[in-house]
């Protein structure tokens, strides 16, 4: 994964990219606020080790800076996130500033015009990302300082606070022919890089645990674009929503693969979505594809705890769990296994993270690694969740199983009939049909059987009902 590579010529300011604008790309004046964008989102995860109880933890944390209504109004929140891989437990906070005339005496983010200085005054603390200086004042390239505070959904205190440098250069979204700029939310040109490969040291505070931690598994992942990610959407966000996943091997392969989808389109699948990955060091290759499968084969019910702000229904709401993710360009075929059941997070809107395992292979050889799972969009409509069901019952279920495959092609009908708009007609095909195959013996997975019984309630309540976002 990433580690114990000197840093390079790279690793220098200025650093002009040459993969990509160098107007947009010029470090560190893009992690600045010069620009006084539409929108510019700051990101990190990683993977500590706990010094005292050798305790695995991963964190997440997005400060996210937006400028609305023809920049008349700025708007921005912070969250931070802290998981116990051993224990499957997260705690997760998130501090708001709601949209008001920008000032910087009101504003909770203050941010540096030439570089990557982020302040935010929280109601649980100041949480800081910022360049590191030397004993002169000059910024250390690529390194920073971290200092994040939080007070997680059950009322235990996190504090984060680490030291940071980067191990590879910064990397393109869309591989090199792209060169970072792609098209994101609908939005025509957004800027896009990633920079994997962190040594991370420093102290984890989590209600009564304090350790010194480390590590050296970790993502940046910065975007920006000159409109707000507002502009093609409506105002509940149901338009376009995404999935994106990071993956950090053994093999010194990281990969970021987003997938999204136009959900007023039947989740019709949109540009960028595709793999961009960067290769070991001392040449760091670039490698960009968009010729990307996703398979589910299991997913998870919300529990309802951590809510988004605009919720896309308050009905059952059913996220990937498991992937596999196959790419022939790379010769990639990888699964995940989370370390957390149902990461959410309160953002605008749903919004899952979390750590994962990752196995499977890469150029042909065996490869194993960690990343994180993001997920953004529900199966809340009908033929959303028999798709899910189809999903489940193709890959999840043995593909030698009879009744495996008729659930797969019930479930395929129903979708069908969801889909050309007659719920009535799908409700009464799926209570014909379900009931034999999901009661027989041996008894199906719980979490399927209840993904079954909420597709029959959708479909009773889209009948006569208004068409749902």
């Amino acid at each position: 994964m990433s580690g114990g590579a000197a840093r390079g010529d790279w690793c220098r300011y200025p650093w002009t990219a040459p993969w990509g604008d160098p107007d947009w790309f010029t470090f560190p004046r893009c992690d600045g606020d010069a620009r006084r964008l539409g929108v510019q989102t700051y990101f990190v995860d990683g993977f500590l080790r706990g010094a005292a109880t050798g305790t695995q933890y991963a964190f997440l944390t997005v400060f996210t800076d937006a400028r609305l209504a023809d920049r008349t109004q700025r708007f921005g929140f912070f969250s931070l996130a802290l998981f116990d891989c051993d224990r499957r437990h997260y705690g997760t906070s998130t501090d708001w500033d709601f949209p008001h005339p920008e000032s910087a005496a009101t504003d909770k983010l203050a941010t540096a015009p030439e570089h990557l200085e982020l302040c935010w005054r929280g109601d649980a603390g100041t949480s800081v990302w910022r360049n590191r200086r030397d004993a002169d004042g000059a910024l250390v390239p690529f390194a920073w300082t971290i200092e994040l505070h939080g007070l997680d959904q059950h009322g235990a205190r996190m504090a984060l606070e680490l030291d940071v440098e980067a191990i590879r250069p910064p990397a393109p979204l869309g591989g090199p022919e792209l060169g970072g700029e792609m098209m994101f939310l609908g939005a025509e040109r957004t800027f896009s890089y990633f920079q994997s490969g962190l040594r991370m040291r420093g102290r984890l505070t989590w209600g009564d645990v304090q350790e010194d931690v480390a590590g050296e598994v970790g993502w940046i992942d910065r975007q920006w674009a000159e409109d707000d990610f507002a502009k093609h959407q409506d105002p509940e966000s149901s338009r376009y929503r995404n999935e994106w996943r990071v993956i950090q091997l053994d093999n010194e392969w990281d990969l970021s693969c987003f997938h999204q989808y136009q959900r007023d389109q039947r989740n019709a699948v949109v540009p960028w979505t595709g793999i961009s990955a960067q290769g070991p060091g001392p040449d760091f290759p670039i490698r960009g594809t968009h010729r990307v499968e996703l398979i589910v084969p299991e997913y998870v019910k919300s529990p309802g705890v951590v809510r988004g702000l605009l919720m896309l229904s308050e009905g059952p709401r059913w996220f990937p769990y498991r992937y596999r993710l196959i790419a022939p360009d790379l010769e990639l075929d990888l699964s995940c296994e989370p370390f957390t059941d149902a990461p959410a997070h309160a953002f605008p809107i749903e919004w899952w993270s979390g750590p994962v395992r990752i196995a499977g292979t890469m150029f042909g050889k065996p490869v194993r690694g960690l990343g994180f799972d993001e997920r953004s969009c529900p199966r809340v409509r009908a033929f959303e969740i028999a798709a899910a069901l189809r999903d489940w019952a193709t890959h999840g279920l043995p593909a030698d199983d009879a009744r495996a495959r008729m659930l797969s092609y019930r479930a395929w009908e129903i979708e069908a009939l969801a889909l050309r708009r007659s719920p009535d007609a799908a409700a009464a095909h799926g209570a014909r049909h379900l009931p034999a195959l999901l009661d027989a013996q041996p008894a199906l997975p719980d979490g399927l059987r209840a993904l079954a019984a909420d597709l029959l309630d959708v479909l009773r309540t889209e009948q006569g009902g208004p068409e749902q976002k």
